[in-house]
C-alpha cells in the first residue's frame, strides 16, 4: 500500500475544511426559503440520479430539471417548499425617486418613492426650480414581493 506524503495529507484536509466553510457561507447568504427550495432540488436530483439507468446516455439540465420538480411534486409532504410554490403569489412594484448628486459626485436618493411617472417628472422639475445650484435626475427601483405558506423551512448550519 502507497501512503501519501504529510504535506499532501494535510493540504486536502485544509481543501476539505475550505470546502465545508465555502458551503457553509454559501447557506448562510441564502434566505430560509432559498435553502430550502436549494435542498428539496439537491435531495430529489440526487435521488433521480441514482435511479437512472446505468450505461444510459444522461439527459440534457432542462429535462432532468422537469424530472426533478415532477418527483418533487408528487411527494408534496417530503418536499415541502416545492409544493408551497404553486400556493405563493408574487407582485412586483415599479417606483420612481429623485436624485440629487452629491459633493463626492454619487448619486444620493433625495425623495419618497412614487408610482406615477408624471408626479415624479413634476417633482423633479419643482426641485430643480427650489434647488438649481445642485444637479438632479428620476431613478427608478422595482421590489417584488412573494407570499405564501411558510414550508417545513432547513435551518441554517
Amino acid at each position: 500500500m502507497t501512503t501519501l506524503p504529510e504535506g499532501f495529507v494535510a493540504y486536502l484536509i485544509a481543501r476539505d475544511a475550505e470546502r465545508a466553510d465555502a458551503i457553509t457561507e454559501f447557506l448562510g447568504r441564502l434566505t430560509d426559503r432559498e435553502r430550502t427550495l436549494m435542498r428539496d432540488a439537491a435531495v430529489m436530483g440526487y435521488v433521480q440520479g441514482r435511479r437512472h439507468p446505468h450505461g444510459e446516455e444522461h439527459p440534457k439540465d432542462s429535462a432532468v430539471l422537469q424530472l426533478v420538480i415532477d418527483a418533487a411534486l408528487d411527494i408534496p409532504d417530503l418536499y415541502p417548499a416545492t409544493a408551497a410554490v404553486s400556493e405563493q403569489a408574487t407582485t412586483t412594484r415599479l417606483e420612481y425617486f429623485l436624485q440629487t448628486r452629491q459633493d463626492d459626485g454619487t448619486w444620493g436618493e433625495s425623495s419618497s418613492y412614487e408610482t406615477d411617472p408624471e408626479w415624479i417628472v413634476e417633482r423633479l422639475k419643482r426641485r430643480r426650480a427650489q434647488h438649481p445650484q445642485h444637479e438632479h435626475r428620476i431613478a427608478w427601483r422595482t421590489t417584488t414581493v412573494t407570499t405564501g405558506p411558510i414550508p417545513r423551512i432547513v435551518p441554517a448550519t
